[in-house]
């Protein structure tokens, strides 16, 4: 699946124009799902968070709208950024020719943690010394140690970083640092730097539901913390795009579960840039 603007502008506008009638219709839809779901009330391990969940939805919605003030480091950054027709408050300015973008994914960069949150769901899988959590975005993983090291001092920097996590009664606790400040944080070109830290809490409430909540801490380009909120994940049974009946069903007349792919392929997504300059992506802005 590509990343160009087309697919995300199409996806963009499509659910403005429903957000009224899913506003409309979520309330009583989701309380009905909720007591219509057949594994909500099932025996469940609060130390095992295995299994695919469901992305809520927008675009880092676990960090939110409000941001904090940057530094001046964080402003010099922040400033060289031209997200994609974007015309938010955590955008550095409105483009809407998308000569002026920079956005590093047009030219298949990593998404980076926690950007490939967006529009993908994840998956844990529980072994003896971490949880592997599985990205439907680049495809990709995080290793979340649980056997007890320590995040590293002074690491080479990942797109994903370094994770380790640990248990805190019934909520895991992932803590990570090493990030490529060359990732945005999300579409808007909100930076970070490579002292990024950040906290995730994950807490099963019940068989089919997992709350989140993401806390992001960056002294060098922002004053104070970002996010904190704590959101429901959906437990999922395989990605929506994934082929119907694909692999069949269960002994139990259950169908398999799969997850899908989705990456940015540069022979695909070359073809949304011929004739426009990409030269501003990581440099000078090129008008």
């Amino acid at each position: 699946m590509r990343y160009g603007f087309v697919a995300v502008l199409v996806a963009f506008v499509a659910g403005f124009a429903a957000t009224q009638v899913v506003f409309a219709q979520r309330g009583g839809k989701q309380k009905q799902a909720e007591k219509d779901s057949p594994t909500k009330n099932l025996p469940f391990d609060p130390h095992d968070i295995s299994g695919i969940w469901k992305n809520p939805g927008g675009f880092d919605v676990a960090l939110g709208n409000e941001r904090p003030p940057m530094t001046a480091w964080g402003k010099e950054k922040w400033s060289k950024t031209r997200s994609s027709a974007r015309n938010s408050p955590l955008s550095f300015g409105f483009y809407q020719d998308q000569k002026d973008w920079n956005d590093p994914l047009f030219q298949c960069d990593p998404s980076g943690y926690p950007r490939n949150l967006d529009y993908s769901n994840y998956r844990f899988v529980k072994l003896p010394n971490e949880f592997v959590m599985f990205f439907e975005r680049d495809h990709t993983w995080r290793d979340l140690w649980t056997d007890g090291r320590k995040l590293p001092d002074n690491p080479k920097p990942r797109w994903y970083g370094y994770a380790t996590a640990h248990w805190d009664g019934d909520t895991l606790v992932v803590e990570s640092s090493g990030y490529d400040e060359r990732a945005w944080v999300d579409p808007y070109g909100s930076i970070h730097s490579d002292q990024m830290h950040l906290e995730e809490r994950y807490k099963r409430l019940d068989h089919d539901d997992l709350e989140f909540s993401l806390t992001l801490t960056d002294p060098k380009a922002y004053i104070g913390t970002w996010g904190g909120k704590k959101l429901t994940l959906k437990l999922m049974n395989s990605s929506q795009q994934i082929q119907k009946g694909l692999w069949g069903k269960r002994p139990d007349g259950t169908a398999y579960g799969d997850m899908r792919e989705e990456y940015c392929v540069w022979s695909i997504e070359r073809t949304f840039w011929e004739g426009r300059p990409l030269g501003g992506i990581g440099g000078e802005d090129k008008k």
